[in-house]
Order: C-alpha cells, then sequence, then structure tokens
C-alpha cells in the first residue's frame, strides 16, 4: 500500500501548521481560544502519528499472510488520506489570508470539529495496533517465518544447473588471486535481485575441483535478515569443522573459531545478506585475522550491503541471456522429450520466458508448472495472464515480495508509485522525483532540499535491483523489469491505474492515481479520489463529457496535453491541493484567472502554448510557487508586475519567447537559484538587477543570438557555479566572473569564436574542456589561440564526442564546446585532420593531468611523446580510443596515473611503452587486449585494475596484486619481481643518446637486479634536469650502500 508516505506527510503538513496556528493566536481575526484548541489537537495528533508511524514496517511485511493486519492498514490508509485533505485544507487558508491580507477569519468553520474527530478515529486505529501486537520499529530487527526463504547449504545437483559459466570463471579468477595489500579477509560481493541465480551461482563456486587445493577449511552459512553475530558465529564453527558446537557466548565461539582456523587458508560464503550494519560485519569478521588467508563470498541484493563489506568491487549478476533461459526452460518443461512437443508449445514457450524477464526462478518455476501440462490452452493461460494476478505467495514472487518487504517504509510509497506508469515506460529521475514530491513522500532533512534527497531516494531503489539502468548522478533514466513493475503493481493494490493504447478502462474503486496515454478519451474520469492525473498524447476533438476539474478537489498533480483541440473553457476552482500544473499545446490565448488562486502550486508548466499572449495580473498570488517553465509561447512578449514578487520561486525557465529584455524587477526574485533563458532569439540586454539574485547557482543563455553582453557586475557572483553560452555574441566575461563561478560553458556552432574566447582565458588555472573537436575545420584558429601560452592550466580534457560529463573533482572548469554536425568522414579523413589538430593543441609544459575521448586519429601527435614538452604531467586518461594501436608514454618520467578506457584497437601493451614511474593503471573495456607485458619493472606501482578485457589472457609479473574482473580469459598471474632469478649484475640498455638509466629493482633490493633493460628509468646527464629525479632516487636508495650522490651516473654500481 505504501501508507508510510502518507504518514509521513501528514507529519510533515502538522509540522507546518503548528507554528502557524501559534501565529494565529497573536492575530485579533481568529478567537484565541480555537486557535488554542486547534493548537492542542494537532500537537496530540502528531504524537499519535509518530506512534503508528512506527509499527508500519511490521505491519506492512505481516499483511500479506495476516488478513486482520490487512484491514488494519487499508482503514489507516483512508483515514490518513482523509486527515491529509483536512490539515492542508487548513494549510490553504492560512496561505490565502497571507495573500488576501484580509482580516477575515484565518480558521475555517468546522476545522476544530474535524481535527477532533481525526484524532478520535486514529485513536481507534490505535488501540486496534496495540491489539495486533505490532512491534513500533521501522527497520529490519527480527524474522518473520512468513517472509522465509528455505535456508541454504552447498550442497547442489551440478546436472540441473543450466548456464552461468562465464560468470563462474570469472569468480574462480577472483578468489583465486592473492589479497590486496597484504590483507588476510577478502571479500567478494555477489549482487542481483531475488531469483536471479545468486545462490546457485555461490554453490558452484563452493563444490568447484578447482577450489579444493586453494583452501584448508571450507564453510557455508545462510543469513538472511537476521545478522545475529553469535548465531553466525556458531553456524561457521559447525560449517568448517562439521560438528554440533552448543557454546552460545560469543568470546568462546569466536576463540574457537580462531583456533580452528589458525594459520590455515578459508574459504566460507554467507548467502542472503541483508545487514547494513558497519560495526556487526566487523565484529563477525574479527575472528578470522587469525587465519593465513580468508576469502569469503557474500550474496546479496543490496548494492548498499556490498559496499559495506566487500574489499573488492562488486560482482554484479544480471538477467541470463535468452539462449540460455531457453536452454533451462527446456529442461523443465520438456525433459528429453522436447522433439515430441509440437511447435506451438515451442512457440508459446518462448514466449513465456521473454516475458519472465530471463529470470531463472521464475523460469524455472514455470517450467516446472507445466511439465505435466498437456492441454495448450493451459500454456495460453499463463502467457496470456499477467502473472501479478497470480498468487503472490508463489515461488516466482516469493523472492521479490521479500525484497519489497524489506524496503524502509519511505521507499515503498516511491516505488509504489512506479505502477501508476505502463510497462517498459522510460522513467526520467527528475520527473518521478518531483512527482513523489508534490505526493508529499520526499521529506527534507534540513540539510539537503527534497530535490536531493529524492535523488537518494532513487539511487537506493536502484542499488537494491528495482531499478534498471546505468545509473548517473545528473541525468539517469531507467525501467523496472518486467517482473518488478508487476511487482509493484500488485502491491499497490487498485490506487494506481494507466489507460494506453486501445485499453478500455475498467476503473478500480477509491482509484487514486491514473495516467492517461491514449489518442481519444471518451470515457468519464473518476475525479473524486484522484491525486494524480497525468493525461499524454490525446488526440481527440474535444475532452471527455463529465471532464470538470472542479470535482477532482483532492488533485496534487495534473498534466494535460492537448495536442492542438479547440480549447473549451476550463477552470482550475477548488483546486486547493494542487502542487503541480503542466498544461501542454493547449491553443488559449489566456489562462483562466482560476488559476491565481491555486496557493499550494509549487510548479507550473506551460510547453508549446503557442497562442498564450499574457498571462494573469494576479499570478503573483501563487506564493509557494517554486519553478515556473513557460516554452513556446511566441506571443507572449510582456509579464505581469506581480509575477516578479514570487519569493518562493527558486527556478525560471524561460525558452522560446519573443522577449527583447527581462524587466528590472526580476531583480526581486531573491530565492532564485536557476534562471534558463533559451531560443529568446530577440533579446538584446540583461538587466543589472541581475547582481541582487545573490543566490543564483546556474544561469543559462541558449541561442540568444543578439545577447552582446552581461551587466559589468555579474562578477560579484560568488555562488553561480554554472554559466553556460550558447549561440550568443557574447565574446568575453565581466571581470572576476570566470574567477568566481566554478564551471563555464562556451558552446558555439561558429568555431571561429573560440580562438576569442581561449585568449581570453589565457590565464585560467584550473580545468579546460575542449569539445566537439570532430567538427573543427579551420585549424588556424586554434593555431592563432596559442593554447601552449596557458602556464597555469592545471587540467585538459580533449573530445571528440558529442557528450561529456564533468566531475565536480576538476575544481573551476572552462568548457568550450563546437556543437557537432553531420558531416561524416573517413578514418583516414580523421586520421589526418586530427593530427593536424592535435599539433595545435598542444599545451603548456607546467601542466598536470590530460585526458582526451574519442580521439579518431590512428597515432598521438608528436608532442606526447616529447618528456620535455610534458614535463610535469601525473595522470593520462584515455578513453574511446578505436584507432591507436600503441602507446609512447615511456620517456614520460613523472607520470603517476594511466587509464586506459574503450581502447578497441589496443592489443599488447609493450615493454617500454610505459614510464617505470607509474603508480596506479585503470585498464577498462578494451575489449581485444591480448597482453601486457609492458608493467614488467614498474616497481613503483600500487593499484592496478583490469576490467572487461574479454581477450586478455596474459600478465606480466607486477609488484602489486591486480584487481581483475571480467576478463574470462585471464589465468593467475606470473611470479612477482622477487621470485624471478636474480642475475649477478644489472645489464643496463641506453637507447637515447642523451639519456642514461638506472636500475629501480637494484635501488630497491640490490641483491634483485633482474630484467636489464626492461626495469630502467633514465636520468639525464643534463644537470638542470637531475635534480627533479634525484632526490625521489635519493629516497628509494635510502639503504643501498653503493649510491654515489657526487656523480650522475653510478647508482647501486650499475655500468653503462
Amino acid at each position: 500500500m505504501g501508507i508510510g508516505g502518507v504518514i509521513s506527510s501528514l507529519l510533515s503538513l502538522g509540522g507546518q501548521l503548528i507554528p502557524a496556528v501559534s501565529a494565529s493566536l497573536l492575530s485579533p481575526s481568529s478567537p484565541p481560544l480555537e486557535c488554542d484548541q486547534i493548537e492542542v489537537e494537532l500537537k496530540q495528533l502528531m504524537r499519535l502519528l509518530e506512534r503508528i508511524k512506527a509499527t508500519l514496517y511490521d505491519a506492512e511485511e505481516r499483511e500479506i499472510r495476516d488478513l486482520s493486519v490487512k484491514l488494519w492498514l487499508k482503514e489507516l490508509e483512508g483515514v490518513a488520506y482523509h486527515a491529509e485533505d483536512v490539515l492542508d485544507e487548513y494549510h490553504y487558508e492560512i496561505l490565502r489570508a497571507q495573500v488576501e491580507a484580509t482580516d477575515g477569519r484565518q480558521v475555517p468553520d468546522g476545522m476544530l470539529y474535524q481535527i477532533k474527530q481525526i484524532r478520535s478515529k486514529f485513536s481507534e486505529i490505535e488501540k486496534d495496533r496495540l491489539a495486533l501486537r505490532l512491534t513500533d520499529e521501522d527497520g529490519p530487527r527480527r524474522c518473520n517465518s512468513d517472509l522465509q526463504i528455505a535456508p541454504t547449504s552447498h550442497f547442489v545437483l551440478e546436472s540441473e544447473i543450466i548456464g552461468r559459466e562465464m560468470e563462474k570463471e570469472q569468480l574462480i579468477d577472483i578468489l583465486s588471486s592473492e589479497s590486496d595489500d597484504g590483507k588476510i579477509v577478502s571479500v567478494v560481493t555477489i549482487v542481483g535481485t531475488g531469483g536471479i541465480g545468486k545462490t546457485t551461482l555461490a554453490q558452484l563456486l563452493y563444490n568447484d575441483q578447482r577450489m579444493q587445493p586453494k583452501f584448508d577449511k571450507f564453510g557455508w552459512v545462510c543469513v538472511s535478515e537476521d545478522f545475529n553475530v553469535q548465531r553466525l558465529t556458531r553456524e561457521a564453527v559447525e560449517s568448517i569443522t562439521g560438528e554440533p558446537y552448543r557454546v552460545i557466548n560469543l568470546s568462546a565461539l569466536q576463540a574457537k573459531i580462531g583456533k580452528e582456523i589458525g594459520g590455515q587458508r578459508v574459504f566460507l560464503v554467507l548467502d542472503d545478506v541483508w545487514n547494513e550494519n558497519r560495526n556487526q560485519w566487523e565484529l563477525f569478521q574479527r575472528p578470522f585475522e587469525s587465519a593465513s588467508l580468508v576469502k569469503i563470498l557474500v550474496t546479496t541484493r543490496s548494492e548498499r550491503v556490498a559496499q559495506i563489506m566487500q574489499t573488492v568491487p562488486t560482482f554484479t549478476l544480471g538477467y541470463m541471456p535468452e539462449k540460455q533461459s531457453w536452454q533451462l526452460f527446456q529442461h523443465y518443461a520438456f525433459g528429453k522429450l522436447i522433439q515430441k512437443r509440437d511447435s506451438n508449445f515451442i512457440e508459446i514457450g518462448k514466449a513465456i520466458i521473454k516475458k519472465c524477464g530471463m529470470l531463472p526462478l521464475a523460469i524455472k518455476s514455470i517450467a516446472s508448472l507445466l511439465r505435466h501440462e498437456k492441454n495448450e490452452e493451459s500454456w495460453r493461460g499463463i502467457l496470456e495472464n499477467e502473472l501479478w494476478k497470480t498468487d503472490a505467495n508463489n515461488e516466482i514472487f516469493w523472492p521479490l515480495q521479500i525484497s519489497y518487504a524489506r524496503l524502509p517504509t519511505y521507499l515503498k510509497p516511491c516505488f509504489l508509485y512506479c505502477s501508476m506508469f505502463p510497462r517498459d515506460y522510460r522513467y526520467s529521475t527528475r520527473e518521478l522525483v518531483r512527482l513523489w514530491i508534490y505526493q508529499g513522500y520526499v521529506h527534507t532533512d534540513g540539510l539537503k532540499n527534497a530535490e536531493q534527497i529524492g535523488w537518494e531516494y532513487v539511487k537506493q531503489l536502484w542499488q537494491r535491483s528495482f531499478f534498471e539502468g546505468k545509473y548517473n548522478e545528473k541525468e539517469f533514466s531507467f525501467q523496472l523489469h518486467d517482473m518488478v513493475h508487476d511487482l509493484a503493481r500488485f502491491n499497490s493494490g487498485h490506487g494506481y491505474y494507466f489507460i494506453e493504447g486501445d485499453m478500455v478502462p475498467n476503473f478500480p474503486d477509491e482509484l487514486h492515481h491514473l495516467y492517461v496515454c491514449k489518442k481519444e478519451l471518451v470515457q468519464p474520469l473518476p475525479f473524486l479520489s484522484l491525486r494524480t492525473l497525468l493525461v499524454r498524447n490525446h488526440w481527440g476533438k474535444r475532452l471527455p463529457s463529465g471532464f470538470h476539474f472542479s470535482e477532482a478537489q483532492k488533485l496534487r498533480a495534473l498534466e494535460l496535453e492537448f495536442n492542438g483541440y479547440p480549447q473549451s473553457h476550463i477552470s482550475f476552482v477548488n483546486l486547493k491541493h494542487l502542487r503541480y500544473l503542466s498544461l501542454n499545446n493547449g491553443r488559449f490565448e489566456k489562462l483562466p484567472k482560476s488559476i491565481c488562486f491555486l496557493y499550494n502550486l509549487q510548479n507550473l508548466t506551460l510547453l508549446n502554448c503557442c497562442h498564450l499572449s499574457e498571462l494573469p495580473q494576479n499570478i503573483g498570488n501563487l506564493v509557494s510557487l517554486e519553478e515556473l517553465i513557460i516554452c513556446g509561447s511566441l506571443r507572449l512578449q510582456m509579464f505581469p508586475v506581480s509575477l516578479w514578487n514570487l519569493k518562493a520561486l527558486r527556478k525560471l525557465n524561460l525558452t522560446s519567447l519573443k522577449l527583447e529584455e527581462l524587466p528590472l524587477d526580476i531583480g526581486n526574485l531573491v530565492n532564485l537559484e536557476e534562471l534558463i533563458i533559451r531560443q529568446c532569439f530577440n533579446l538584446r540586454m540583461l538587466p543589472m538587477s541581475l547582481c541582487l539574485l545573490k543566490v543564483l547557482r546556474m544561469l543559462c543563455l541558449c541561442k540568444c543570438f543578439k545577447l552582446e553582453e552581461l551587466p559589468p557586475n555579474m562578477g560579484d557572483h560568488t555562488n553561480l557555479q554554472l554559466l553556460r553560452i550558447e549561440e550568443t555574441k557574447l565574446s568575453s566575461l565581466p571581470p572576476r566572473l570566470k574567477k568566481n563561478t566554478r564551471t563555464i560553458e562556451v558552446i558555439d556552432q561558429r568555431h571561429g569564436r573560440m580562438k576569442g574566447w581561449l585568449e581570453y582565458f589565457v590565464d585560467f588555472g584550473g580545468t579546460l574542456v575542449l569539445s566537439g573537436l570532430s567538427c573543427v575545420r579551420n585549424f588556424e584558429n586554434f593555431y592563432r589561440a596559442n593554447l601552449a601560452s596557458m602556464k597555469h592550466l592545471h587540467c585538459l580534457i580533449l573530445t571528440w564526442l558529442d557528450g561529456i560529463k564533468i566531475d565536480e573533482c576538476y575544481g573551476n572548469v572552462i568548457h568550450l564546446c563546437i556543437n557537432s554536425d553531420s558531416n561524416a568522414n573517413s578514418v583516414e579523413d580523421f586520421d589526418d585532420q586530427s593530427r593536424s589538430l592535435m599539433i595545435y593543441l598542444q599545451p603548456h609544459p607546467n601542466l598536470k593531468e590530460l585526458q582526451m575521448e574519442g580521439y579518431p586519429g590512428l597515432e598521438f601527435s608528436s608532442w606526447i611523446r616529447n618528456p620535455s614538452l610534458c614535463a610535469s604531467l601525473e595522470q593520462i586518461k584515455l578513453i574511446d580510443y578505436n584507432y591507436i594501436a600503441s602507446l609512447p608514454f615511456g620517456g614520460l618520467y613523472n607520470l603517476k596515473y594511466l587509464k586506459l578506457d574503450s581502447c578497441f584497437n589496443m592489443k599488447v601493451i609493450r615493454e617500454g611503452s610505459l614510464p617505470l614511474v607509474l603508480e596506479v593503471i585503470d585498464i577498462w573495456n578494451c575489449k581485444n587486449l591480448t597482453c601486457v607485458p609492458g608493467i614488467q619493472g614498474l616497481c613503483f606501482l600500487v593499484k592496478f585494475d583490469i576490467v572487461d578485457c574479454m581477450q586478455l589472457h596474459w600478465l606480466g609479473p607486477t609488484r602489486c596484486t591486480p584487481s581483475v574482473r571480467n576478463c574470462p580469459k585471464l589465468g593467475r598471474s606470473e611470479r612477482c619481481i622477487d621470485c624471478l632469478p636474480q642475475p649477478s649484475h644489472c645489464r643496463v640498455v641506453n637507447p637515447y643518446p642523451e639519456d642514461q638509466y638506472v636500475c629501480p629493482v637494484c635501488l630497491t633490493n640490490p641483491n634483485a637486479m633482474a630484467f636489464g633493460c626492461g626495469h630502467q628509468i633514465p636520468v639525464r646527464k643534463h644537470t638542470q634536469l637531475i635534480p627533479q629525479r634525484l632526490n625521489t632516487i635519493k629516497r628509494i636508495a635510502g639503504k643501498t650502500k653503493g649510491l654515489n650522490s657526487g656523480r650522475y651516473g653510478r647508482y647501486c654500481g650499475c655500468r653503462w
């Protein structure tokens, strides 16, 4: 049901009302006695709601099997919705009195009586709670036997297992590698949704014959939600020793396990972990430090659990490929009789596995059910009926139902709200979070605003495998797996509904949230109980009969897409609770005056209302309005004066308007944080009053072709985080603005302006991003800009790709972007152009960090190979390099960090191609990389991550243990340097006539002088370069007797 969202909204609303009522005691227009009584009743109601809220976790967990608890929750939901309406109406009346500034009553008639009635109903519900013995803890705390999956063990019948071979091999490689940093306990986590096959995969690993010689002791513990350290330690002892152990004292248990595994190599599986308490986890693993090596394999559905427990990166288990899913279905549905089955059965079976969404547990359960069904109609019955309509207690839904039951109460209503949308709907985080906020599901904590907390809710649901997609902090769109969507539909009851396509609606009773995506809607809508109504893609000639919003008095969110049909009179009278109003493609010339009475409205969006020519004069009455979006109203040229009195307004978006200037009064929007002005082609100037917007964080000026300058006092802004300039006549910025603004983006189609911008930012000392470089044809502009003159620049990012994400870790950023065009070039053309352009992109030698993305050339420019031109370079990141096959970084003697991501033409990283002083290497998604001999001799290397290199089969010896993920062809690494044969002297090769070399292996260990030229670092004869490395060499060779600091050519007796 997600009743927790309504209770939380009630508590938040009551918290706002109590101080308002206290203020009313001072108003001569309100009866002091009545206000005092209302305040007392409200405080009592808040205390009562707090006690009820504390029991919701227990109640929602028990409602699945306990009918009385389910009825109690339903009654609670009804009373809570009514209470929210009553208190919100009181809040509306307070706002109305403030706006109208009348001497009338601020307390509505009958309000005291209604609040007393509400408190009385909640008191009865509280008595029923005590009778039901619901506990008052909101969170995982005890095991409910009704919700338990059967305990697991390590025993498995491997002949019954289909698929997961690749994942098994990858995990064996990870478990076989030595622990990083000498850690005794290493934890590997398998994360995935319920029923995906985590336990089965763990069983396969536990029983694999290759694991037996690697470990001395094995143990398996089924954890589940009750992470009781005492119980788990005892079960670990019993599993490892194979004998019962009845001691219950934790100290004795830990002493026992320490004694049993002392000096041994241990492999332990912890299956189905839900614990998010780090202290409990640390207490449990403490006695395992007595072993010589411990590998703990954890299965969990929660990314947060993995983050707490893991010591190596998470192993995320995805859905089964379609081919393996079909093999699994065949095994359980047909057995050996597939050849005897009619082709219709095979066709239906393949459709069923798609409906199961490649979820192994669902496929296995349905296939087993159909194994003895000989009737084709029975098979079609499964296919054509929604899975969520089946018994929720069956094996298909049980793993997912447990995941839902264990959600915190504040996440449940947010998840259930998604069931209002159709399957395969692409959710936008921004859109969904806003709707959650308007329903009262998101509550601030005083440190973060509601949007930030809403994004955290999305991230938590994604971490718990309810949302699918690649998470991004900036722009995150996602989908729900079909079975997860069915889970939401089942648990949401009848409160959420959607209509799409040719569906004939059958509206349930007590419908609260409705999504309509239908070309023509003729049926009347159930307005009386609706709290959300989203009407999209409606192309009917008229609105349905009975489409009167005056009846929809409980609406919080309303979106209407008219798509151009003749506009009839629409009134928003009585919508006292409305927070969000979006009108799209309307043909009205004026907004109805009734909009000005929506005192609770927080978001007003007007999209493509092309006939709109004016806004209501009293629009300033919208005292709660936080966001105003006006897009595509080309006839709208003037704004009412009252608009600039909206003190609560935080975001203003003006797009595609025929504005020539903004009024001075915009400076009255003292709480404005974001101002977006886009495609206002006639805009010539911005008012001086912009400097009064002290909390402005983002200013976007896009395609304002006539805008030539910004107000000179804009440089005084100290809170501006982002200034985006696109397609304007601006060629400079006010003084101090580039210093006070964290990120400045300049986007221009006519890239001849780039020269002027680069010259303007010549003294910039942060991060410079040049994007859209594939569109550059006139290299002369960059030559004249002289990038090498930017001697204060810290980081340079060059990208030939369309989009780039700029992390906050880059500090102050200047982003100069050339818009992409449709010109297509061959690889040869791109290579010639890219090499020519790279010549003019040579930075100053002081540059510390270099990142290049999507470089289409076949080889690097000469300056990146030259140590003197990259003397200070410490970091290099190469991303989406599809043509480069080799690396020329051997001479960059200050380089500490190297990242290679999606370099698909890279097959071998050869010896001598990497500088010996490298400390960190990240290699990701280099699909064709086969071997990395170039890491030999990197004696300063402390971290080496290699991920998703599918063809990699050999790594050279390294001084640190590499972290390897999803490299299925890679066996264990070769022996480390110290284990190799030790020659009696160090052979030194001098490939460059101006350089001399020393052996770093000699410097760190004179008795292990090996590899010759594979392990040398350059020390130039020229004295001006020697001091840069001499101190480092001295520190390394502090214990080496042969160090002669008086001569720049003799170290450790190396002969050259």
